[in-house]
């Protein structure tokens, strides 16, 4: 991910746009190579940990999860079906028949129920326990036979289904008596079931997959996918210009580079994500509201999105905590339309003038570079001094992941939470790891346990609508904007249409994409 608060391996497709017309070729061809640029060695290729762009991008190629939900309709994978019951509390999940792992063997239900132990283990440290553990009690599964799976959850939870679009399933018999799932050099060499299999990897150099002939839905076209660590944005636009990499996502900066050429596709799609300043409140600069909502008023939006995406046409203002695709999404709340007057008023009211706070930003993120310079200038007019701070990303996630950091007053960050509005409690919670905030609302709180029980749609709505209103009018994060992710891809490639563009990932499907003859 650009800029990754969440450990939510969530995928949420939307409508793309391409810059021509891209059609199936009949002809298409089956062989060769695609090429993609990470920055980085992969943490782990094991989809229980890596939270990462680079490892969820690479264990979406190596491992398939049970179903996704796509435009708020379920796509399966591996599962075939999955029903509840009339209890809210108990599902019954069922594979698909002859699925296999890399090494040949089936997949059965066993796995799955492997799977979930292992993720209940707490000694497993693995993020997605907190899914499946309701107000302390574990859900219970177990084996109905070869193919069928139960899951009986001991309160009701409408983020049910959507928790287990994170989970990818792990070979019972490759991990079976592993006492540490992350740090087994099984990891090194991993047994997956998706469209491509596990060959070589070189640190600092590439990872290399090959095609899993025996795959489900058909074995893929290309025999071979490459990762080429590339750490430097610059070296790596030179690479595909050069051919030396086939696609890669680019910044609207760059477009240009390659647009309206023969040569190139653009890509663009909603990535479903929210970039938005962070409102640090161990800093005592800025623990009274009313100075965070000056600020906000002093943001001029749309000459911030103009100046760092560099046109409307990449990204859209936003307002709301929530992405446009998560459910109960509303824009009935506060705006704070850009008013300099009144953002003066409010720090004015509280005694405030002169402030000078600390902006920190990843030092590689172009957009989050410029971005700092605009609310510079922005927040220079309303008095106050900002410090901007670039810090390398590793400085940077360590940081925000401190719960008594007060390095900085304020910093961009952005998150991928998928459509199921609970998973957005784990930012706002007070306590939860990925509070950057340190907001604590114990009201707030309250709502959040209610909504994930609440089975009245209408009742759910509200919840989720209050709990909209109410963090903005706290003011603890001020959203920016929907960014739209743009991909740069050789145009000897086909299939991107059915290979799904998609958040993180690029494309959902790689066994889709081929070479045109």
């Amino acid at each position: 991910m650009k800029k990754i608060t969440t450990i939510l391996l969530v995928t949420v497709f939307s409508l793309f746009i391409f810059s021509g017309m891209i059609l199936a070729d009949s002809s298409a061809k089956d062989g060769g190579m695609i090429t993609f640029p990470i920055n980085s060695d992969p943490k782990v290729l094991n989809p229980m940990y890596g939270s990462d762009r680079v490892t969820m991008t690479i264990n979406n190629a190596i491992y398939d999860p049970l179903l996704m939900i796509v435009d708020g309709q379920r796509q399966y994978f591996l599962a075939e079906s999955l029903k509840q019951k009339d209890d809210y509390k108990t599902y019954i999940l069922k594979l698909k028949k002859n699925i296999k792992w890399h090494d040949g063997e089936a997949i059965t239900a066993e796995d799955i129920v492997f799977t979930f132990e292992q993720i209940l283990d707490k000694e497993q440290h693995i993020h997605l326990r907190d899914y499946f553990v309701f107000d302390g009690k574990e859900m219970n599964v177990t084996k109905i036979d070869r193919r069928t799976v139960k899951f009986e959850l001991p309160q009701i939870s409408m983020a049910f289904v959507s928790s287990l679009v994170d989970v990818y399933p792990i070979p019972e018999h490759i991990y079976r008596g592993v006492e540490d799932l992350q740090k087994t050099n099984k990891n090194n060499h991993p047994v997956g079931s998706g469209p491509f299999k596990f060959a070589d990897m070189r640190s600092g150099e590439n990872v290399i997959l090959s095609q899993f002939s025996d795959y489900y839905k058909g074995a893929p076209h290309l025999n071979k996918v490459v990762y080429r660590i590339i750490a430097d944005t610059n070296s790596a636009n030179i690479a595909l210009k050069t051919a030396e990499l086939s696609a890669k996502y680019v910044n609207p900066g760059d477009v240009k580079k390659f647009k309206g050429q023969k040569k190139y596709e653009v890509i663009t799609f909603k990535e479903n994500m929210l970039d938005y300043l962070v409102f640090n409140l161990n800093s005592r600069k800025l623990k009274d509201k009313k100075v965070r909502q000056a600020i906000a008023y002093a943001i001029d939006k749309n000459q911030l999105i103009n100046g760092s995406y560099h046109s409307i046409e990449y990204a859209d203002p936003a307002y709301s905590i929530f992405t446009t695709n998560t459910k109960f999404h509303t824009t009935n709340l506060k705006k704070y339309e850009y008013n300099l007057a009144k953002a003066k008023t409010l720090l004015k009211e509280v005694g405030k003038d002169n402030l000078e706070l600390k902006l920190a930003y990843v030092n590689s993120d172009k957009t989050g570079k410029t971005m700092g310079l605009i609310i510079q200038q922005q927040l220079s007019q309303l008095g106050l001094n900002i410090q901007l701070m670039a810090l390398d990303r590793g400085a940077f996630y360590n940081k925000l992941l401190d719960p008594k950091n007060e390095s900085f007053d304020l910093c961009f960050n952005g998150y991928v939470m998928g459509s199921e509005p609970d998973a957005y409690k784990s930012l706002f919670m007070a306590g939860q790891k990925y509070n950057f905030m340190n907001y604590n609302n114990p009201e707030l709180d309250k709502l959040w346990k209610r909504g994930v029980v609440t089975t009245d749609k209408s009742k759910r709505s509200a919840l989720y609508k209050k709990i909209q209103r109410q963090i903005i009018e706290d003011m603890v994060e001020y959203p920016i904007a929907y960014p739209k992710s743009i991909v740069v891809i050789n145009s000897k490639y086909g299939g991107l249409e059915e290979a799904q563009p998609a958040p993180i990932f690029m494309f959902r499907d790689l066994s889709k994409l081929y070479i045109k003859n």
